[in-house]
């Protein structure tokens, strides 16, 4: 280890080095040491998110007076902007005396963020508006501004014929900058304000075309899904706060006794819900510390029942299960899980450059974000972790199936992006989180190189992206066909590119990790895992040979295509050599941080080892989650992932470059079945329309025809206007204008009166 203690943000490199280090050491030095104090960092982290903010108004407002190229020049610059500052960032957090401030216990070391006051309370809840970045944040950020500027210099070619192209860069911007609340947000509210913000983006942008009605109605539906989800981030966020607060009731000073002032602890975490209210981050990770296993009579475990509140009765353990069971509600809408991964292939009805934004950078990978943030609470329930898991691997397995047989480039790209994300979430689901996290990163740059890849095929080829109809494109369209070649060994797993490490970093994890509880679980996912990688390295052969190899159709709509122009190819030579740059974070070789004894680790995971800390303590408290891992390299498990993807890629290359064209492209009667159901999606659609969607509009009809129509219309509103009517008409054969008859009517009614009176007293 290299001590930069010496080090400071004034010395000067040849200063460092004439200490008697070396100029390779006092390089690691002046990047492991903060150019900035920790509250100037923070304070300034609302820059990230404002730039791409008022880029979005710019080009939205004065985009078409602006015209293109200057629009172009604000959006790219407004991202790039927020690109330079996360590198500050980055710097920063790199520093262990860089701090951000903890109002309910320890500082947080390697972060930084600022609290910028109440934002809005009610009686005793309150919310701050509080920015935090630390190695996982500061990961995402790079990811989302890196990629997100690529995608935007991308756009400004492929959409240079667009004449609402302010309004597309006006949505990416807005786009980048929802993102971007989502992973510096502090607390869970704030999370949810760039959670929805990402939705409603999305609806915009798949809808970007709305004068097709298929295209609007894809908007639509990714919208009403992610709504489904959304409602469950909600139930499982009320609940947080209701469990909390009956924690801070119940819970003695005990709970805090791994403090060295337990008391102290406690006054600080009670202080802090007071003042920044329960839904913070930090707020949640000092409950996950203060929250034991096992019966302990002295303290509040997850075995303790609750004392007070609407949960009474009801144990820590239980709500807290439920609590993240609805958080996999929220993320599986947001990340195409089952089962509301339905909206994501329909979700290639926007321009391309939308299907990488959503699908590499950004938003589906808001739900393993969300997870790997709250991986404090994941470990302390078995039982969702192997939900978390086994949802995973089902729709992994299940969506890799669907793409076997997709005919438009676009669409198994998606399925393939729904089975990368249930990777995603196996890992999550076997405590593996940096494992997760490395998949996000690699997958960001090799499904980035295939959907814009996609999108220059289809730029070169008059709008087709029928891959049965292309052909060819290897001899026709060189940079293009090299880019997406990479890409596509990246993603199926081929040594050296940083799929390979980050796919089979999970796969190993599931192998060897073990729930406490439920032992078979991870085993059983691990056998689908593995299930799917041979089906990616299938499917995504078969994209590759029948749109680049063999012959062009000769119903293609034009006959030959042409290369992209600079800035498409700039793009995908950016993010083909990301896809195999990658790989440094995946290839384990560092120094594990428990001695030699236990092994190496990969960059990744040594990274984020502080963010995922307190994970790995409970971890260690609870044992929940058992290891078996290999203390050398697992060249086993590389041997065999490497099988995998060489057996599936040999197959599909022979079927569709050799098998299949001999027999002149006849499907085979065996498999024509399966071919079916694979292509019509297994009429998953088909199913929900026929419980969901029908039975819920013969009910809207039924409210509108029998409630709208009839209670409300006839009866409530003209049948009331009705009586008025008629009672009027009565009463107005009494309004005569005689005064004898009212003088008559008159004293009819006072003898009444005393007639009745005297009845009355009788």
């Amino acid at each position: 280890m290299i001590d930069c203690s010496s080090f400071y943000p004034s010395t000067s490199l040849a200063d460092f080095h004439a200490q008697g280090h070396g100029w390779a050491d006092t390089l690691v030095c002046r990047l492991q040491t903060a150019p900035l104090p920790s509250d100037a960092a923070g304070s300034h982290l609302w820059m990230i998110i404002a730039l791409p903010l008022l880029g979005a108004f710019i080009c939205g407002v004065f985009g078409k007076t602006l015209g293109r190229a200057n629009t172009y020049l604000v959006a790219c610059g407004s991202v790039a902007g927020s690109f330079l500052l996360s590198l500050i960032i980055l710097w920063c957090v790199n520093d262990y005396r860089t701090v951000a401030p903890n109002t309910y216990g320890e500082a947080f070391h390697y972060a930084v963020g600022w609290d910028y006051g109440v934002w809005f309370s009610a009686g005793n809840f309150r919310v701050d508006f509080g920015l935090m970045a630390d190695h996982l944040s500061t990961s995402m950020l790079l990811v989302i501004t890196g990629i997100g500027f690529l995608i935007h210099l991308y756009s400004t070619e492929y959409m240079a014929h667009d004449d609402g192209y302010w309004r597309f860069f006006a949505y990416l911007n807005l786009f980048v900058a929802a993102m971007l609340t989502l992973v510096l947000g502090d607390s869970l509210v704030l999370l949810f304000v760039g959670w929805e913000g990402v939705g409603m983006c999305s609806y915009l942008l798949i809808g970007f075309w709305y004068e097709d009605p298929q295209k609007a109605f894809a908007g639509r539906k990714a919208f009403i899904t992610n709504r489904i989800g959304d409602f469950g981030f909600l139930l499982a966020s009320f609940l947080t706060v209701a469990t909390l607060t009956a924690f801070i009731a119940q819970a003695p000073n005990d709970n805090f006794s791994s403090s060295r002032d337990a008391a102290g602890a406690a006054s600080k975490f009670k202080q802090g819900l007071f003042t920044r209210g329960p839904l913070s981050f930090a707020a949640l990770e000092s409950f996950a510390q203060a929250m034991p296993s096992g019966t302990d009579p002295s303290r509040v475990t997850l075995e303790s029942e609750i004392a007070t509140g609407p949960l009474k009765g009801h144990t820590y353990g239980h709500i807290l299960t439920a609590i993240l069971l609805l958080f996999l509600l929220g993320a599986a809408g947001k990340s195409a899980q089952i089962p509301l991964y339905v909206w994501l292939p329909d979700a290639m009805a926007g321009p391309t450059p939308v299907s990488a934004l959503i699908h590499a950078a950004t938003m589906v990978t808001a739900g393993v974000y969300l997870f790997c943030r709250m991986s404090y609470l994941v470990v302390l329930s078995p039982f969702a972790m192997a939900v978390i898991a086994v949802i995973g691997g089902l729709t992994a397995l299940f969506a890799a199936l669907i793409a076997f047989s997709q005919e438009d480039m676009k669409k198994v790209l998606a399925y393939s992006t729904v089975s990368q994300l249930g990777f995603m979430f196996m890992a999550v689901g076997s405590g593996m989180f940096w494992a997760a996290f490395l998949h996000v990163v690699t997958h960001a740059f090799f499904k980035a190189c295939l959907f814009l890849g996609a999108g220059s095929v289809m730029h070169g080829n008059a709008d087709e992206g029928n891959i049965r109809k292309l052909g060819g494109l290897k001899r026709e369209m060189k940079f293009t066909w090299l880019t997406f070649a990479i890409a596509t060994c990246a993603i199926t797993g081929v040594v050296p590119l940083s799929g390979f490490f980050s796919k089979d970093s999970i796969l190993h994890g599931l192998h060897t990790n073990h729930l406490e509880q439920y032992p078979a679980v991870l085993h059983f996912v691990w056998f689908l895992g593995l299930a799917t990688a041979a089906c990616t390295a299938f499917y995504m052969t078969r994209l590759y040979v029948l749109a680049f190899e063999g012959e062009r159709a000769k119903d293609a709509r034009v006959p030959h295509a042409h290369e992209s122009g600079p800035a498409i190819r700039l793009v995908l030579g950016l993010l083909a050599f990301g896809s195999v740059a990658a790989v440094a974070w995946g290839v384990p070789f560092m120094d594990h941080p428990s001695g030699h004894e236990a092994g190496v680790q990969a960059p990744m995971e040594n990274y984020l080892w502080p963010v995922f800390n307190t994970a790995r303590q409970i971890n260690d408290r609870t044992a929940f989650v058992r290891s078996e891992g290999e203390h050398g390299l697992p060249w086993g498990a590389w041997g065999m992932a490497w099988g995998i993807a060489l057996v599936g890629t040999a197959l599909a290359f022979f079927l569709y470059r050799s098998f299949f064209p001999a027999r002149g492209n006849k499907p085979v009667p065996a498999l024509e079945p399966f071919r079916k159901l694979s292509f019509h999606k297994f009429y998953v659609d088909e199913l929900y329309d026929l419980i969901l969607i029908r039975p819920i509009k013969f009910i809207s009809f039924i409210f509108y025809r029998v409630i709208d129509a009839v209670v409300i219309d006839t009866i409530g509103v003209r049948g009331t206007a009705w009586l008025t009517t008629r009672f009027g008409a009565m009463l107005r054969y009494a309004q005569s204008g005689d005064a004898q008859s009212y003088a008559a009517v008159m004293a009819v009614a006072l003898v009444a009166g005393i007639v009745l009176a005297l009845w009355g007293s009788m």
